[in-house]
């Protein structure tokens, strides 16, 4: 069995945490790849092997991401169109996505036997076209696909569901997630968590100038489109998974949609998702300064 390395160097410990991950693949008879950029932090261990991850993300196993929750979309991009599983480890902050700590390492072993569930996650698709329908721009993502102006100017757009017109809304910008994403930006922006193996398209408003607007879920058939409303809708952009932000201008329209591509996430923790939700997402209550131990009221 093949296993590539994936780690974010930025993040702390993240290298420890690989240089150890790398020990146990090849205690367990994994063949242990990384890419070729990260030979010299591997340089006594002359059991790892050295491949473009473009490449190796497509022949391995398993796919270990280490760092924090963009380490690990940014390692599912490239397992888009694979059957590679993908395992995170978190050294990054809150590791929502990460299925593992470092101080479980030791769980590695049972990536051997089998003794372990994954979950299929869906994505998203996204196109931008001009005004004669052509495709100029396309995204893919697991969590969600962004709408905002700069400097949180509010912009007015539409929404149409499979053609036909959802409403006019007046917004900061909206967020259009997967289950996965349910966590993500779209639960800061007061939408909806969903279990991350339903399949559905969530719509969230980030700051709607209306007190009668909610979060929508959409069924994975359905086709929504975005057009800007006025010619000075300028400054808009569109953002995939947090990446770079691209342009979207009036004579624009974006078209969002399921993936045919599924995210396989390794789970060893044994813990539910509902487990995962409690213990991280009230982790910000309970640490310093939070009401749990200042005392204070909620």
């Amino acid at each position: 069995m093949k296993a590539v390395i994936f780690p974010n160097l930025q993040k702390v410990n993240a290298l420890s945490c690989a240089r150890s991950v790398c020990d146990l693949l090849y205690q367990n008879e994994f063949e242990v790849i990384a890419d070729p950029q990260h030979q010299a932090l591997f340089y006594d261990k002359s059991f790892v092997q050295y491949m473009p991850f473009e490449q190796a993300a497509k022949e391995a196993d398993f796919a270990f991401a280490i760092g924090g929750d963009g380490t690990i979309l940014r390692c599912a991009k490239e397992l888009i169109g694979s059957e590679t599983k993908l395992l995170g480890i978190n050294t990054g902050h809150l590791g929502f996505m990460a299925s593992m700590e470092p101080v479980q390492l030791h769980e590695i072993s049972r990536l051997r036997t089998g003794d372990y569930r994954v979950s299929r996650r869906m994505m998203l698709c996204g196109d931008l076209t001009d005004e004669k329908g052509y495709v100029f721009q396309h995204f893919t993502a697991l969590n969600d696909i962004v709408m905002a102006r700069q400097f949180a100017r509010v912009i007015d757009f539409s929404v149409y569901r499979n053609e036909v017109l959802l409403g006019q809304y007046r917004a900061d910008g909206a967020i259009f997630s997967t289950p996965t994403g349910s966590t993500a930006y779209a639960l800061s922006a007061g939408g909806s968590v969903i279990e991350p193996e339903f399949s559905c398209i969530g719509f969230t408003l980030v700051c709607p100038h209306s007190l009668a607007t909610r979060p929508i879920l959409f069924s994975p058939e359905s086709r929504l489109c975005v057009r800007l409303a006025g010619q000075d809708a300028h400054e808009v952009y569109i953002s995939s998974d947090g990446e770079t932000p691209v342009p979207f201008d009036p004579h624009q329209q974006l078209t969002i949609y399921r993936s045919e591509h599924t995210i396989q996430l390794v789970d060893l923790s044994g813990n539910t998702f509902f487990d995962s939700l409690n213990r991280k997402m009230t982790h910000s209550l309970k640490g310093n300064g939070g009401f749990e131990n200042s005392g204070g009221c909620l």
